[in-house]
């Protein structure tokens, strides 16, 4: 089945979504908003659609990139099956099906795009503005992993849509997500009562967006250098508190669960901590160690052990039962994160003492994020030069644990130095998907496919 579904299909595949959504996401979407809504029969379309969105694109946040991502920057290890064979970096381009069919599909930009045909039809700005902030973070995302791929022809009657160069998807985000905030900024209009993360609060999706664009303009700044300035301008306006983390939302009801739960339930023994990121968390004697993990077992019993990549012990530290619980919200984006973007922009564009002040920040985010004593996370005086920046980029790979931005982040600062796997090199890339190989023959095979994205050049920082 090709995933660029046509127009004339559109109609088929709501139907086969809401009677999907009926039966596995009906506790979300019973909210007497919804149910009593005089013009019920005009917004459920647009409503139903955003379930499908959100409960998709967080399954993809917490999901099958972030445990790949955590694997190859050795914030976690694959120590049995699929992901033992993943931590060795041997795959198929049938790796990443699922995850780039949510793309698209079934909750992806297909479904995205019938919501703004209906919100911009009637007005409904605030709705159209979340549902922008949305496309911006799906596409985005997809396009610092992939590189490459189909956007602009990706929705409506081309059957085998191009492959847009990946520096045109990052230009019309900025564009699509200028277009978020002046929507946002003009509110009005119905509200979404079915939005799990931020409640239709305007502000809060404000600060979203505005994340969102530094954190992208980030991603090119190892081409151009200018874009620290950019993302510096842009994060000055971005989420300021911890109550305004963009999280995602479960229950402990079955099926309204956590992806993270739903796989640790079934293959609790594929995945343990990874070595680094112990033995970085116990020298630093960070506290966020027993946040993140729990105490090794068996032969290891009470001992905080991680594994190297190709390791096999089990026993080792999981992942802490807070994390692994059913209704964890998964921090997409966070203040934390946003305080060492200003932090490495400051640093970048000469500003040290700014620098220095947001990595402290950070820190204080952190503490109360995971409710963890005052100051515990110590407090950074006298860095600069290299000293400082290490300590930005250390702190944004320990805050931002099992995020996809932390591979993004290896990718572009060379940081953290890890050892790849038996001399081999950790991918710069993920292959696209054989699904969609088979269906658009514009997706080179993977012998032809880049080892890098073009924003991933070469090792300069």
């Amino acid at each position: 089945m090709k995933i660029y579904i046509k127009t004339h299909n559109i109609i088929l595949v709501v139907a086969l979504l809401v009677s999907s959504l009926l039966i596995s996401c009906s506790n979300f979407i019973d909210d007497p908003e919804i149910q009593d809504d005089p013009n019920r029969a005009t917004v459920v379309s647009a409503d139903l659609l955003f379930n499908a969105i959100q409960v998709r694109q967080f399954s993809r946040y917490e999901g099958h990139t972030s445990r790949t991502a955590a694997i190859w920057t050795q914030q976690l290890a694959g120590v049995d099956r699929q992901a033992i064979s993943l931590g060795k970096y041997d795959f198929t381009e049938s790796e990443w099906n699922t995850d780039m069919n949510s793309l698209y599909s079934g909750g992806g930009l297909v479904d995205i795009r019938n919501i703004l045909k209906e919100t911009e039809a009637k007005g409904w700005r605030l709705y159209s503005g979340i549902a922008k902030t949305w496309e911006a973070l799906t596409i985005g995302m997809s396009a610092s992993l992939w590189g490459d791929l189909p956007y602009s022809e990706a929705v409506g009657e081309i059957s085998n849509p191009k492959l847009d160069k990946q520096q045109d998807i990052y230009t019309a985000v900025q564009t699509l997500l200028d277009q978020a905030i002046a929507d946002l900024t003009a509110g009005g209009g119905y509200k979404p009562p079915n939005d799990f993360v931020y409640s239709a609060n305007t502000a809060k999706w404000i600060q979203a967006a505005y994340t969102l664009k530094a954190r992208f303009y980030l991603h090119w700044a190892e081409v151009n250098p200018g874009n620290y300035a950019l993302a510096l301008s842009a994060i000055q306006k971005g989420i300021s508190a911890n109550t305004n983390n963009f999280k995602t939302k479960h229950t402990t009801v079955e099926n309204e669960s956590s992806t993270i739960y739903q796989y640790w339930r079934t293959r609790n023994s594929d995945i343990r901590a990874g070595k680094y990121l112990v033995d970085l968390l116990t020298t630093r004697n960070d506290p966020r160690l027993q946040k993140y993990f729990q105490a090794g077992v068996g032969s290891v019993a009470g001992k905080f052990i991680g594994v190297e990549p190709g390791g096999t012990l089990t026993d080792a530290s999981n992942l802490s039962a807070v994390l692994r619980a059913a209704d964890y919200s998964f921090d997409v984006m966070t203040f934390s994160e946003a305080n060492l973007i200003w932090a490495e922009c400051a640093f970048k564009t000469g500003d040290e003492a700014t620098a220095l002040a947001k990595l402290n920040a950070a820190r204080r985010a952190e503490e109360g994020r995971w409710a963890l004593t005052a100051n515990s996370l110590g407090i950074a005086t006298g860095l600069t030069g290299t000293s400082l920046i290490n300590a930005i980029m250390e702190e944004k790979y320990i805050a931002l644990f099992m995020n996809i931005e932390v591979y993004n982040d290896w990718k572009r600062a060379n940081r953290p130095v890890v050892t790849p796997f038996a001399g081999g090199q950790i991918p710069r890339r993920l292959l696209y998907s054989q699904g969609e190989r088979a269906t658009n023959p514009n997706i080179p095979a993977p012998s032809q496919q880049p080892v890098r994205n073009t924003n991933d050049p070469g090792n300069a920082y």
